[in-house]
């Protein structure tokens, strides 16, 4: 299963309540783009050894130059939601963080992100629906 058809999945559940405004799905794929550099930076990302056959490391970031630590001192609102993303793509293309499944929260998030300036969400609902996604993420990972 891909991560976009999980999304769509929870959209349809929990469509009243949750994504109810554009700006709500963008910050939950934001949110599910953010984990999954989270943990591919601290697992590492892996390739199959075309000669030996065998999977190899082949990236992980230290601590000191992890998403994870730049994002931790960031608010989580709708004004920083953008942000947040283009820093996931940057740290996803910086580390080589490119599986299957980075690539396609990517090219989701620029899909699905359609910042209204005159939406009513909240912060704390932007903030809510980031964190859902990111949750969601390890959840389907699993």
């Amino acid at each position: 299963m891909r991560f976009e058809e999980y999304f769509l999945e929870q959209k349809n559940r929990h469509q009243e309540d949750l994504f109810y405004d554009p700006l709500m799905d963008g910050a939950y794929i934001t949110g599910a783009f953010a984990a999954a550099i989270v943990h591919y930076s601290w697992e590492g990302v892996y390739q199959k050894n075309e000669e030996t056959g065998q999977w190899e490391q082949v990236n992980k970031v230290s601590q000191n130059e992890s998403f994870k630590k730049w994002l931790s001192i960031r608010p989580i609102n709708r004004s920083n939601l953008l942000q947040i993303r283009d820093k996931a793509e940057f740290f996803m293309r910086r580390f080589g963080l490119l599986n299957s499944l980075t690539k396609e929260l990517a090219e989701l998030s620029t899909r699905y992100f359609l910042p209204k300036r005159q939406s009513a969400v909240s912060d704390a609902e932007v903030s809510f629906a980031f964190s859902r996604g990111y949750y969601d993420l390890m959840k389907f990972l699993k």
